[in-house]
Order: structure tokens, then sequence, then C-alpha cells
């Protein structure tokens, strides 16, 4: 998923996204290269990840190659799930939304953003987030 954070700065949310759970593992804010999607890779080795389905995008290849357990997947028909998040990520958050002035230029509050997501979102429920709401505020 992308949002630019100016014309000429894109900044990319690659995201790790457990199709049998519909949980959010992990994810990495950086640009659409091979480096941020090793920081990526170097932290799902700690969950064991073996199974990977992306698109057919080259620096998915060329890494996933590289790690000799993994078995990769290219099909759209499997990334129906992350679709499905990045279309909710968007929905929830403004800062999301495409072709917008309503962006965050700091990468700390997408970062932010995206763990609000995935806590009380994602992997938890809305009453989870009304709870924390309320505990601020008292």
């Amino acid at each position: 998923m992308a949002f630019s954070s100016g014309k000429k700065n894109k900044l990319w949310v690659w995201k790790a996204y457990d199709r049998v759970t519909g949980r959010l593992i992990d994810w990495e804010l950086g640009n659409r290269d091979s480096q941020t999607l090793s920081r990526l890779l170097e932290r799902l080795a700690k969950w064991k990840v073996t199974v990977y389905c992306t698109d057919d995008w080259k620096p998915y290849q060329q890494l996933l190659d590289e790690h000799p357990d993994a078995f990769h997947v290219i099909s759209k028909r499997e990334t129906v799930g992350i679709k499905r998040n990045n279309s909710d990520n968007r929905h929830w958050f403004t800062r999301f939304h495409r072709r917008t002035k309503v962006v965050s230029r700091s990468a700390h509050m997408v970062d932010i953003t995206m763990a609000i997501f995935a806590k009380f979102r994602v992997n938890g429920n809305i009453e989870l987030l009304r709870n924390w709401r309320l505990s601020l505020l008292s």
C-alpha cells in the first residue's frame, strides 16, 4: 500500500498478513525497493514464515529465492486478504486515502496509525479501542 508524503517522496507500507487467521503480523515503512522488503523479511524470520503469497513483482522473487525454506506463490488469487486489509486501512484512516490532501508527512505518525489499526481493527476488536480510549480519558 502506498501513499504520497509529498509529490516526490512516496512512503510505502509493506505488510505481512496471516491468510489463515486474518491477523496483521508486521509491517515496514519505506520505499518500494529491495532494502525495505529485506528489513521486513529479517523481522519475519522470528515468526518462522515459510509460505509467501505475493503478486508478480521482481524484488519478491529475487529476495525470496535466497531463502531456501521459503515457498513462494505468485498469484493475485492468493492476495485477496491483504487487498481487503489495505482497503480497510484506507477506510478507517483518512491519512491512507488516495489522491487527497489528507496525508501525514511523518513516517512516525504512519507507523503509529498502523499499530492502532493492527491492534484494534485487525487483530483485536473495536471494544478494545473503546476501553483504551476510556482509560486515557480517566
